[in-house]
C-alpha cells in the first residue's frame, strides 16, 4: 500500500510510519518539521519510510510529493493545542482549514483509496458526556472550531473517507512542551527544580487513549469508511487521579501537587466518549491501562533524556 502521511513526523504519525513501514507498506510522510522529535526518530534506519520536507499550507509543497496514486492519505497535520489557537486563531485557520483543503485537493488530484482524517475530542466542546458522534457539537476554541471544520471539508470531499475523533492521546513520543499534552508536562514538572504539577481547578476529567491503540485503530481505518467514529476508551478519569499516579511513577512526593485557577479559555469539565460505534465496527476498544500506560511514557522520557532532573 502506497500511503501519505500528512504530520508524520509529529507524536502519532512518527508511530503510525513505523508500523505501516514494519507492514511493508511503501510511506511518504510530509512535515513542516514544527515538532522534530519524531522526524529523529524516523531518521534513515527506519526501511519504507519517505521523509519529506512539506507544508500543507502551501500546495506547491504538496506537488513536489513523489508523483503516483496514493492508496490511502493519512491527515494528521494540524496546528495543535487550545491554548496557543486562542493566542494565534490564524495559525489554525490556515493549517487546519486551509491546510485540509490543500491536502484534499491534492489527494483528488493524485487518486486515494482512503482518507483518513484525525478529529479531534475538542470539538465536542462543552456537552454532557458521554460524547456520541451524532451528538451536539459546541466547539469553543478556535482549534476546535477549525478541526470539526476540517471534518466538514472532508465529508463533503467526495473521496472515500474515514473520521477518527481522537482522545486525549498520551505515551512514548509525546514531548513536554508548554503546548503539548498535560502527561509529558507533568513529569517535566516533577524534574524542574521545585517543580509542582499544577491541577487548572478541581473536578476535570478526561478519556485518556494510549498512542499504541490509537495507531492500531489507524492501521485498521478501513473498518470506518463513510462515518464519524470516537477513538477512546469511554472510560472517564479524573485528572487528578492522573497527576497522583503520575507522581507514584516518578516517586515523587504527594505534596508536589497543588491546585491553581481555571484556564479561562478552558471551559469544557467532564470529557469521556461514547465508545460503542468503535465497538462495533472495530470489534475492540483501547484497553492499556493508565499504569502501564504512565510507566511506559515516563521511561521513553527518561531514555531520550527529557526529564532533567530526579523528583525528589
Amino acid at each position: 500500500m502506497n500511503t501519505l502521511i500528512t504530520g508524520g513526523a509529529g507524536f502519532v504519525g512518527s508511530r503510525l510510519a513505523i508500523a505501516l513501514a514494519s507492514e511493508g507498506h511503501s510511506v511518504v510522510v510530509a512535515d513542516n518539521l514544527s515538532a522534530t522529535a519524531g522526524w529523529q526518530l524516523l531518521g534513515p534506519r527506519v526501511a519504507g519510510v519517505l521523509r519529506a520536507h512539506a507544508d500543507i499550507r502551501i500546495p506547491d509543497d504538496l506537488d513536489r510529493l513523489p508523483a503516483g496514486r496514493w492508496d490511502r492519505v493519512y491527515h494528521l497535520a494540524a496546528s495543535f493545542a487550545n491554548e496557543r489557537s486562542v493566542a494565534h486563531p490564524e495559525l489554525d485557520a490556515t493549517t487546519n482549514v486551509e491546510g485540509t483543503r490543500n491536502v484534499l485537493a491534492h489527494a483528488r488530484a493524485r487518486g486515494c483509496g482512503l482518507f483518513v482524517y484525525a478529529g479531534s475530542s475538542s470539538s465536542y466542546g462543552d456537552v454532557e458526556p458521554p460524547f456520541h458522534e451524532d451528538g451536539a457539537m459546541r466547539p469553543g476554541t478556535p482549534y476546535a472550531h477549525t478541526k470539526l471544520a476540517g471534518e466538514a471539508l472532508v465529508r463533503g470531499s467526495g473521496l472515500e473517507h474515514a473520521v477518527l475523533r481522537l482522545f486525549n492521546v498520551y505515551g512514548p513520543g509525546d514531548v513536554p512542551d508548554p503546548w503539548r499534552n498535560a502527561i509529558p508536562n507533568m513529569f517535566a514538572a516533577l524534574h524542574a527544580q521545585e517543580g509542582r504539577v499544577t491541577l487548572f481547578g478541581e473536578g476535570a476529567t478526561r478519556d485518556f487513549t494510549y498512542v499504541g491503540d490509537v495507531v492500531r485503530a489507524l492501521l485498521q481505518a478501513e473498518r470506518a469508511t463513510g462515518t464519524v467514529v470516537n477513538v477512546a476508551t469511554g472510560v472517564e478519569t479524573a485528572v487528578r487521579e492522573v497527576a497522583t499516579a503520575c507522581l507514584q511513577v516518578a516517586d515523587a512526593p504527594r505534596d508536589r501537587l497543588v491546585v491553581g485557577d481555571r484556564r479561562g479559555w478552558d471551559r469544557v469539565v467532564r470529557r469521556v466518549a461514547d465508545v460503542s460505534r468503535m465497538r462495533q465496527l472495530f470489534g475492540w476498544t483501547p484497553e492499556t491501562g493508565l499504569s502501564e500506560g504512565l510507566a511506559a511514557t515516563f521511561a521513553w522520557l527518561r531514555a531520550e533524556g527529557l526529564l532533567s532532573r530526579t523528583a525528589r
